[in-house]
């Protein structure tokens, strides 16, 4: 929907973040309420954890930038926080760094009638952004490989068990 715009705003991120010593894990744009406009959602995180005061500086940080910058010309709401235990996975990168863990995958259109899947990441195919890459995962629902192209991720998630 906003990639374009997601892309600049990760552009601001990554140099703020790791002046507080963290890493940024993805952003995205997710409904708000009613005529509440949209939720910029920043998910940051650092080698052991982030706490709470880095989320604050960082988020007081890209919300004077946003502002300033004026990139979304949108009514929104800006959160910053950690990925939390069920990490949401966002980049493709992510899904080649958690290969052989469990996900739970949210897609945008129905792959033999499901729209969920439930499994462990067996392999990334075509790691080259202009070569349609994709995830293969064992369903453990269907109990069969399921080959899921990226562009079709609505939403991913490490699952802890």
């Amino acid at each position: 929907m906003h990639d374009n715009l997601i892309k600049d705003i990760e552009k601001l991120i990554e140099d703020i973040v790791i002046y507080y010593g963290c890493y940024l894990v993805g952003v995205v744009f997710v409904p708000a309420r009613r005529d509440s406009g949209v939720i910029l959602r920043v998910y940051v995180d650092a080698e052991g954890g982030v706490n709470i005061s880095q989320l604050s500086d960082i988020s007081k940080e890209l919300s004077m930038i946003l502002d300033v910058k004026d990139l979304i010309k949108f009514k929104y709401t800006l959160e910053v926080s950690s990925p939390g235990i069920n990490r949401i996975i966002v980049k493709f990168s992510d899904y080649e760094k958690y290969k052989g863990k469990k996900v739970k995958i949210s897609l945008r259109k129905k792959i033999d009638g499901r729209v969920n899947l439930i499994g462990k990441i067996i392999d990334v195919e075509n790691s080259e952004p202009d070569k349609n890459p994709s995830i293969k995962i064992f369903d453990e629902i269907e109990n069969k490989t399921q080959i899921v192209p990226f562009i079709q991720i609505k939403k991913g998630n490490l699952l802890i068990v």
